[in-house]
């Protein structure tokens, strides 16, 4: 097997990365705790329930087998009431019990209802592999046989955060509500595994994960500097793997959350976002790494009802990091008044020109009618409008800004420019010469051009939006190496 020379190119090393994927979504470790003990992978009259050691005293157990003949564990508490929540948790073989310290305090008021999804805690795998089609219709199967007939309030956490947002999607009729929690993988799949390389994943000693980068590396025979720097140079790993199953499932084995992980990263939430209809939540952890503050900021602005709290202090996991707090906005979320969204004001009269030369970390907010970085790094820009950015030689970070020009949006060189929930209006809205954008829930008119390359650069867009000639519709792509023009 791969006999032929290695076509993955190798600009970045691949255990880092992956691993930090990994460990970070939870693949052997659970969320905070020890992982839930290995239970039975069947659901027949002779198979035992959820092993005891996994067992949640809150709940009552049974297996279903749903009507293709997958088995699902689950858990419900609180049949009494009318009003049913339906939990869904994230990576980890912790499954339901990621919810441990919420469903006591729901089950009082509501029917809840958790379930180990197919591949976690103790049910098996989906036979057919893993797809956000396949994940959706478990639930709506699980919904049937325990809450049939009902819109549900449907609240997931990560993975399960991304799965309760194409569920909702797909079976709008069955939503009432819906809370994401902390959900990873909306952005784009590059700027994804970026921030998971950044995470730092010093010698691993978990024997599920090491065991798995083994047989991966035994397996491709020593590829091991591939995946991710595939996606900068026109090999995208994730796509391949997904198209190549038997590949996928000889590399991978019997570890289906790595699979499910991957097809996280490699789905585009655009559609979801841009035609949800049920009123929507969003908690998050202020210094989560896994899914950063950012991707709940693109979600409360491109959904079309939501509402985002930030827990300060807290990481990925809030509901076991601030169970209180957090059991208070939940609760909140699906039973109280649903604030409405109005439009955040930029404070501040007027300015003309601001200029920066050689510092570091300065901060802007305002009307600015023209801001020129020079040498300066690690600017930011916040609740502003501008009339043109211009960057040479710096780096700045954009939130909730609108920049409008009559000629030029933003003109970088040699630069870097990171933003999130941004609207660009120009003539040009970007030129770049040797330098990267990374725009996240950007909306971008240019009457001329949306971009125009002077040298080799990079703008990457996620879950954005762009009317232009060069290109008209969703903007979830590279640009230009993988932009449809």
């Amino acid at each position: 097997m791969f006999s032929q020379p290695s076509p993955f190119p190798s600009p970045w090393p691949f255990w880092r990365p992956l691993a930090g994927m990994l460990l970070s979504l939870g693949l052997g470790l659970g969320s905070v705790e020890a992982a839930t003990p290995a239970a039975p992978r069947s659901c027949t009259s002779t198979v035992k329930p959820v092993a005891a050691s996994a067992r949640l005293d809150s709940l009552a157990y049974r297996c279903e087998r749903l009507a293709d003949g997958q088995p699902v564990w689950i858990g419900e508490a609180g049949t009494d009431h009318p009003t049913t929540v339906l939990l869904v948790h994230g990576l980890g073989d912790s499954a339901h019990r990621d919810w441990r310290r919420v469903i006591p305090a729901l089950a009082a008021g509501f029917h809840v209802i958790t379930l180990d999804l197919p591949g976690f805690g103790a049910s098996p795998p989906l036979p057919q592999g893993y797809s956000f089609d396949g994940l959706s219709a478990a639930l709506k199967a699980v919904l049937d046989r325990t809450a049939p007939g009902q819109r549900v309030h449907v609240v997931g956490h990560s993975l399960g955060a991304a799965v309760s947002l194409h569920f909702a999607h797909r079976h709008p009729d069955s939503v009432d509500r819906l809370v994401l929690v902390d959900a990873a993988g909306i952005l784009l799949n590059t700027v994804f595994a970026r921030n998971m390389a950044q995470i730092d994943t010093p010698s691993v000693g978990i024997r599920g994960v090491d065991n798995f980068l083994q047989r991966f590396d035994d397996r491709v025979n020593g590829f091991s500097n591939a995946l991710i720097g595939g996606f900068d140079s026109g090999f995208d790993f994730s796509r391949w793997l997904a198209r190549n199953p038997s590949v996928r499932n000889a590399m991978f084995g019997q570890y289906t959350q790595v699979e499910a992980a991957l097809g996280l990263v490699e789905h585009d939430f655009t559609p979801e976002i841009r035609g949800m209809g049920a009123p929507t939540t969003l908690i998050w952890g202020e210094l989560d790494r896994v899914a950063p503050l950012r991707t709940g900021r693109v979600l409360a602005a491109r959904l079309r009802d939501a509402r985002l709290f930030v827990l300060d202090g807290v990481g990925h996991v809030p509901m076991n990091e601030r169970p209180a707090h957090f059991i208070t906005l939940l609760e909140a979320a699906l039973s109280g008044p649903l604030s409405a969204r109005g439009p955040t004001p930029v404070p501040g009269a007027a300015q003309g020109t601001v200029s920066c030369k050689k510092a570091h970390s300065q901060r802007y907010s305002g009307h600015i009618s023209r801001l020129q970085l020079t040498d300066c790094q690690g600017a930011r820009l916040s609740n502003a409008k501008v009339g043109e950015l211009v960057l040479v030689n710096s780096s700045i970070t954009l939130e909730d800004v609108e920049i409008d020009s009559p000629g030029i949006a933003i003109d970088a060189r040699r630069s870097q420019v990171s933003g999130t929930v941004v609207q660009i209006k120009g003539r040009i809205g970007i030129q770049a010469d040797n330098s990267t954008v990374e725009l996240a829930g950007a909306t971008l008119h240019a009457s001329e051009k949306a971009v125009d390359m002077r040298t080799p650069s990079r703008v990457y867009f996620s879950v954005s939006e762009v009317q232009a000639p060069d290109h008209t519709g969703n903007a979830h792509f590279i640009w230009p190496a993988t932009s449809p023009r």
